[in-house]
């Protein structure tokens, strides 16, 4: 960034010491900001490859080592454990919609069922119907008969 040099002091007037003072103030605050990023930056690299960059005599700690052994049996249990339900789900999804299957079945034989009945039941009725009027008709036959074999024998 570059820098103005302001003026002598006594020549300035009220505004232009303002505009100078606000212009300095964020060039200021431009700078911590870019030194911030940066340092950050410095601990981010130190940090992240600060473990890799052991020296060749100095030996990693054993402690680490089985932290991270168990940390990675952990991950694959855990991951294990998620396929399990997801196909667990799968699973359920799929009863699901066989118990809905059958229950629409069950549903559609009673409704069947159901229809069937009154239907036999009509014809049940249209049996009895014609059986009484075969019945009746034989009745009056036999009346018919019965008077002209009374009225035929006086």
């Amino acid at each position: 960034a570059r820098r103005h040099t302001s003026s002598t002091a006594p020549d300035l007037s009220k505004k232009e010491f303002k505009k100078e003072k606000e212009r300095l103030t964020t060039e200021l605050h431009l700078l911590i900001q870019l030194r911030n990023e940066q340092r950050d930056h410095l601990i981010d690299f130190k940090q992240s490859s600060n473990y890799n960059r052991t020296k060749p005599t100095q030996k990693k700690n054993p402690f680490y080592e089985q932290l991270r052994s168990t940390k990675n049996q952990v991950l694959s249990s855990v991951h294990k454990l998620e396929m399990g339900i997801i196909e667990a789900q799968e699973n359920i999804q799929e009863l699901n919609k066989w118990i809905d299957y059958f229950t629409n079945l069950h549903s559609q034989l009673l409704m069947e069922k159901n229809l069937k009945m009154p239907v036999t039941q009509n014809q049940k009725n249209k049996e009895v119907e014609i059986d009484w009027a075969l019945i009746e008709k034989y009745l009056v036959d036999l009346n018919l008969n019965g008077r002209t074999g009374a009225d035929q024998q006086p």
